[in-house]
């Protein structure tokens, strides 16, 4: 396994910090989207960033690899905490970021990195198309305002086309709005701010029109700028919890391995997958003491990164110390955020995600 050192040089330090900068400003917008997607408080994946992304940077073989938020992660996480009540959601949060942190550094302990290489395309593109509608159908109800009692995500859907005539236009328009700006800015030299800028001016705009009927985060969650919390995991919820924590913990190794075969090392060198499994599980483990949601590599996130002109992994502890001033100094005004801009914002990245290209690739080989 290759030695992995903290690679610090001075002379990085410039990029470094302004690839940090655009990562934690991207990081915003993500953050409260991916709370959203896994229902709990923004609060939670804000300390993901200021804990889990930093500690992970500073430990995976790659040297570029963004550990962040990622969609899929949170749809599962979401899953978990469907009905648990909010006395008991730290303590399942907690537990639950923990052991898929644990269990992440028993893999890369055990250098069971080069599995990831037998999971096959046909594989990839079902699982993550099959992510991209789910958010997209998830969403359809904070972006119309209509909210369905049906049960499930499909079911909801086919509601809503039956009730077209109780949308809430305001919302509606609010969510169309948002994804217009974002499909606008990144095609100008504003794209890496295309999310926080459709998100800051369509919240601005619902506020100053005085849309009282338009949903705010504020209206779900309070938030506050805090650092983030020690606690403890409730050992009486492993045993529920430990099957749902493999499998997030699988998710995120699955979706990192992607950033491991793609993109190389300065040095030319591609990362050791199994090195990457303990970065992300060292990281995991830290963001569960303090009460965060689980992370994982990001390709996204990375690629952002790499473009920004990152010039070591200091560029992700560096944009975990930008995230916690910005928390700190505007966290509270994440209550004034429309929620239908946040659906706005997942429906994007959702489409996004669905590769035509891959999908037409692997039905060629299926029917052929």
């Amino acid at each position: 396994m290759a030695k992995v050192t903290l690679d610090f040089e001075p002379k990085n330090i410039p990029k470094d910090v302004g690839a940090g900068l655009t990562l934690a400003m991207v990081a915003i917008p993500d953050s409260i989207a991916s709370a959203i997607l896994a229902g709990v408080n923004p609060i939670y994946a804000f300390n993901s960033m200021m804990v889990g992304m930093p500690v992970a940077g500073l430990f995976t073989s790659s040297q570029f690899m963004n550990c962040a938020l990622t969609s899929a992660m949170m749809l599962a996480v979401g899953g978990v905490m469907v009905g648990v009540s909010a006395a008991e959601q730290v303590s399942v949060l907690v537990t639950l970021t923990i052991l898929v942190g644990l269990f992440q550094l028993l893999l890369g302990v055990l250098k069971l990195g080069n599995l990831t290489r037998f999971i096959s395309n046909a594989v990839m593109t079902g699982f993550f198309t099959g992510i991209a509608i789910t958010i997209i159908l998830s969403q359809l109800g904070d972006l119309t305002g209509y909210e369905s009692e049906a049960g499930g995500h499909l079911a909801r859907a086919a509601d809503l086309l039956l009730h077209l005539n109780e949308i809430q236009w305001p919302s509606l328009l609010t969510g169309v709005a948002t994804i217009v700006l974002i499909l606008l800015l990144v095609r100008t030299r504003l794209r890496p701010y295309a999310l926080i800028l459709a998100l800051l001016l369509t919240s601005v705009a619902v506020s100053l029109l005085g849309a009282e009927s338009v949903h705010l985060v504020g209206d779900s969650y309070d938030i506050s700028g805090a650092l983030p919390r020690l606690a403890l995991p409730a050992l009486s919820l492993v045993p529920k919890l430990l099957l749902p924590a493999i499998a997030i913990a699988l998710i995120g190794l699955i979706q990192a391995a992607g950033v491991s075969q793609n993109i190389p090392n300065p040095d030319g060198e591609y990362p050791d997958a199994s090195r990457d499994f303990l970065g992300q599980g060292i990281g995991n483990t830290a963001a569960g003491f303090f009460q965060g949601l689980p992370v994982g590599g990001s390709l996204a996130g990375t690629a952002l990164s790499v473009s920004s002109g990152a010039m070591s992994r200091w560029a992700n502890v560096f944009a975990g110390l930008i995230f916690l001033v910005l928390v700190l100094l505007f966290g509270n005004l994440v209550e004034l955020v429309a929620e239908p801009a946040i659906a706005a914002l997942l429906i994007v990245a959702g489409l996004e995600t669905i590769n035509r290209a891959r999908i037409a690739d692997v039905w060629d080989v299926c029917v052929g």
